[in-house]
């Protein structure tokens, strides 16, 4: 199970849904007694769902054209799905998760201000004005079910935010530092095709340890210092590079005494010549806490943290509220299908 995805509530509240493209041949009446899942002792149906379908809809095609719905893709178990019945699948999940949350708003004390119940008219009007009359012919979508919406979003947006602060998900400096060195590098191998190496010969590994021990020493020459990219150049180290990892990235990449090694330097400083399973390194310590790379690693950390942390406490949040619930089981097949995004091919 996912984290919660905005994506849906946030565009809606922009204003920005635009009902086209979607389609099926159901009246209004009909689409508001189409049966698409259950939870619990909620039914959710066609016109409801189409409201979350169409503005994925259209952000999709906005960033990748019409023809992404028959993009095919590897889902979780590997297996090839369309973009558009992996997305049909998300909708489900998306409206479910709302569900849940919207559930359990009572035990977190949470409800919608009277301001934010005005807000939430006022955006739902604006939402209606903007469609059709064929628009809401096609889909069954009315000012109240737009109303509800809205406030099941509000609301499981808050009790999510709610979940987190109980989490208390925190990630140190420390567990995501970002450290940033030059490798300059002389390998004591020959790659002579993908996975197949050979080992240099005891006199060549002297030559390559003569010539990185030389490229050392002009490097950190007072008089007449080489700059460690421009060493790289003129010994023709091409496979040298720059690399920004974790300490456990670099235990796993260098062995655990090269890696002390690595993090023992400042800024700037210059380590070499040494050897790992791989040849001879010169290193240079760019910096050992990459300010910018480590922030990314802290969002990026934090948010698995998070999406772990919510799918376990979603799941047992969805088993008080109905303790059979699966797709199969749930989802009316004939009526999930009835939710297209492709354009029907028309045979000649």
């Amino acid at each position: 199970m996912q984290q919660i995805k905005k994506w849906g509530l946030v565009l809606l509240l922009a204003g920005i849904l635009l009902l086209s493209g979607c389609k099926t041949d159901l009246s209004t009446e009909a689409t508001e007694k189409v049966e698409v899942f259950t939870v619990g002792d909620e039914a959710v149906y066609l016109n409801e769902v189409w409201i979350y379908a169409k503005t994925i809809q259209q952000e999709y095609e906005k960033n990748y054209g019409s023809g992404i719905w028959t993009v095919e893709l590897q889902n979780e178990s590997g297996e090839a799905q369309t973009v558009e019945t992996i997305t049909k699948e998300d909708i489900i999940e998306e409206i479910l998760q709302v569900k849940v949350l919207n559930y359990k708003a009572d035990s977190f004390g949470v409800a919608l201000t009277q301001e934010e119940n005005t807000q939430i008219q006022q955006q739902a009007e604006s939402f209606m004005a903007g469609l059709t009359d064929a628009d809401i012919a096609q889909t069954g979508v009315t000012l109240e079910l737009a109303v509800q919406v809205y406030e099941e979003n509000a609301i499981a947006s808050k009790v999510y935010d709610r979940i987190m602060q109980e989490g208390n998900v925190e990630v140190s400096d420390e567990q995501c530092r970002q450290t940033k060195v030059y490798d300059l590098y002389f390998p004591t191998y020959i790659e002579q095709g993908e996975g197949d190496f050979i080992a240099l010969s005891e006199d060549e590994k002297t030559t390559q340890h003569n010539t990185a021990t030389e490229a050392y020493k002009r490097i950190v020459d007072s008089e007449d210092s080489l700059n460690i990219e421009t060493a790289a150049y003129e010994y023709g180290c091409t496979n040298s590079d720059f690399h920004t990892m974790s300490y456990s990235e670099y235990v796993e990449q260098y062995g655990q005494e090269l890696a002390d090694q690595i993090y023992a330097m400042q800024d700037g400083e210059i380590l070499g010549v040494v050897e790992s399973e791989y040849g001879y390194h010169v290193f240079q310590m760019i910096a050992l806490t990459d300010a910018e790379a480590t922030q990314d690693k802290k969002e990026e950390m934090e948010a698995e943290m998070k999406k772990e942390y919510f799918s376990q406490v979603f799941e047992k949040y969805l088993k008080e509220m109905d303790s059979s619930w699966k797709f199969s089981k749930n989802v009316d097949e004939d009526a999930w299908n009835l939710i297209r995004f492709a354009p029907e091919v028309v045979e000649e």
